[in-house]
């Protein structure tokens, strides 16, 4: 009368046989796209080697190996003193070096190492030529360290240094180095005194602002009609904010660390007042933008000084320029 119903979680025999089958179907298709995936991938990396090791054998073969490409000629361009053979050395290259052997940018960095160097260009010209091209730095005033001799005795000399116009230090070439005539004149370069506190590396610019204002003061001077007329002997850095000009013919000129050009042309408008009543300048101070304070030098001779009495009527000491 109860008749008992099929149970939903009761799996006939049949039905049984039938999920085994399609979990081992399924097993079996899990497993050949395993065995493909790797057949894939070693393939893969067989061909990666056999392209890499084929690019090798081709680029010893017909590239680094190619005495086409081989460097014969350095093309050297520099405006400078540096001699071509040198700075065909700091290259670190060699004739029958392979031009596409090496990078640019590390041969320019080599020649860059230089403190002399402000800027250089590498190109390949192909087949054989590397063209360089170097901008130098030119002195334009020196510095005097005291240097420790590191003798016996402990003796003490100094230490000269080169500056650029950007306030760059360069080591004094050595005798064999450069032209005697350039070398001296390097050596007459005016001096900027007053640095001892200062710290200075060969190749790196001076983070003194007082140190740059010289700099920019002998840049300035080197660009006014004044280079010609004076020979400037020294610069001095003062405490008081000032540059102190010391002259070859004793002039003593105060200069404020600003406005270079117009402080430059008072001082060639005094000296013209000055060689109109025929006197020499002595002191002159433009750090007072009007009524600039001066003083003349000491006439020589009786002559001299008659003249010396005549004009001190009439030269006031402090000129209006």
């Amino acid at each position: 009368m109860f008749a008992s119903s099929p149970s939903p979680f009761k799996v006939s025999a049949h039905e049984d046989i039938g999920l085994g089958v399609e979990r081992r179907s399924k097993r079996r298709r899990r497993w050949r796209r395993g065995f493909q995936l790797m057949a894939w991938l070693v393939s893969i990396a067989l061909m990666v080697w056999v392209f890499q090791g084929g690019l090798q054998w081709f680029l010893k073969t017909f590239v680094w190996s190619n005495q086409a490409l081989a460097l014969k000629r350095f093309q050297v361009k520099s405006q400078g003193v540096i001699p071509q053979h040198v700075l065909i050395q700091w290259t670190g290259l060699q004739p029958g070096d392979n031009l596409l052997a090496f990078h640019l940018a590390e041969i320019k960095r080599n020649l860059e190492l230089s403190p002399f160097v402000h800027e250089a260009s590498v190109e390949r010209l192909f087949p054989e030529t590397l063209r360089i091209q170097v901008q130098e730095r030119r002195p334009i005033a020196q510095i005097r360290l005291l240097r420790p001799e590191f003798q016996e005795g402990g003796s003490i000399g100094l230490m000269s240094l080169l500056v650029d116009g950007d306030g760059v230090v360069m080591p004094m070439p050595n005798k064999e180095e450069i032209p005697r005539k350039l070398r001296l004149r390097w050596q007459q370069l005016p001096e900027i005194v007053n640095v001892s506190a200062m710290t200075f590396q060969v190749g790196q610019s001076v983070a003194s602002p007082h140190f740059q204002a010289a700099v920019q003061w002998v840049n300035a001077f080197q660009h006014s009609i004044l280079r010609e007329k004076i020979h400037i002997q020294n610069v001095e850095i003062s405490e008081k904010d000032q540059l102190i000009v010391h002259t070859q013919d004793g002039q003593r000129i105060l200069f404020a660390l600003n406005r270079f050009e117009a402080q430059l042309a008072k001082w060639h408008q005094v000296m013209q007042y000055g060689h109109r009543i025929g006197r020499r300048l002595s002191f002159l101070d433009l750090t007072i933008q009007n009524n600039v304070p001066i003083e003349w030098a000491p006439e020589e001779g009786l002559q001299a000084e008659d003249g010396h009495h005549r004009l001190r009527t009439i030269t006031p000491d402090h000129v209006d320029v």
